[in-house]
Parts: structure tokens; sequence; C-alpha cells
């Protein structure tokens, strides 16, 4: 027999599951969908590239002031060993200031690029960090998480929009 206090814990964790799942709705709700919008930028290695490819894509937003950003540092640098990876700083500083934060964590630079003003961030409907963008070979939004998201995660999605 269930006892009121169980029911009273199940009600109250149900409550909670609620609230999260509200709240990551109202975090996404902006963020594009459908095809990418087509941008060019510069990566801090000045190589210039573009978010459509033929390729399975991860676009991660990210903040050096960002603590759950810093968490999945090593998650997305072990994802651009497999996948393409446009990694975009928001608010972060200038390029040499990024420079130095990256070369400090361990980051390839060759895939970050420097989104001072967050004219791509507003482009693609971003207003938090971090935010990723799972990106098929037909340039199509299949997945976008607001939050930190596991090595697992990460996975799971690239594999299933590479499908």
């Amino acid at each position: 027999m269930i006892t009121h206090e169980k029911r009273k814990t199940f009600l109250q964790w149900l409550l909670v599951i609620i609230a999260v799942f509200s709240f990551r709705v109202y975090q996404q709700r902006n963020l594009s969908s459908g095809v990418i919008p087509s941008f060019n930028s510069k990566t801090l290695s000045n190589v210039v590239v573009s978010s459509r490819s033929n390729k399975t894509t991860l676009i991660h937003f990210w903040a050096t002031w960002c603590r759950i950003c810093q968490l999945e540092n090593d998650n997305i640098q072990t994802i651009s060993n497999d996948y393409r990876v446009l990694n975009i700083a928001m608010q972060s500083g200038s390029d040499t200031d990024l420079k130095a934060y990256a070369k400090e964590h361990d980051m390839n630079i060759n895939n970050i690029i420097n989104d001072k003003s967050s004219s791509l961030a507003k482009l693609l409907g971003i207003k938090a960090t971090p935010t990723s963008l799972f990106i098929s070979k037909d340039n199509q939004i299949k997945f976008s998480e607001v939050g930190y998201v596991s090595m697992l995660g990460y996975r799971l999605r690239l594999w299933w929009t590479s499908l």
C-alpha cells in the first residue's frame, strides 16, 4: 500500500521534473529550426568557415565566464576529433583574450569563432550558454540543447543526426 509520505514524495519529484522540463522548453523557444541560416565567419586561426556543409556538424555556443561551459569543454574537444564542430564563444573578450583562454584550457583554436557582438547568437536565437545545435548533412537543425550535455548525449545526438 502506498503511504501518504510516498505519495507526497512522488508528487514533489513530479513537480520538480515538470519545472525543469518547462524551463528547458522556455529556454529553447526562440532557437532556430529547419535549415540552418547561412553564415561565414573566421576562426581564431583565421580560417573562414561556413555554417553549411555536407557534414554532420555540432554548433556549440559557450562563454569563458560560463561555469557549465567549462565543465563541457573536454566533451566538445573530444567530439571535435570525430565530427565537424563550430565552437562559438559569446561575449568572451578580444581574440587575444580568447586565444589565451583556449591555450590555458587546451582548446583547439582552429574551430573557435569569437562572437564578440553576439551577432551569430542573435541570428540563431541563442539566449543562454551553453547551447548546442546538431546539424545534419543536408543542413537541417535536427536537435538543439540548452545546458549541460554529457559525452554520451553528444555522441547519441550526433549519431542520430548523421543517419
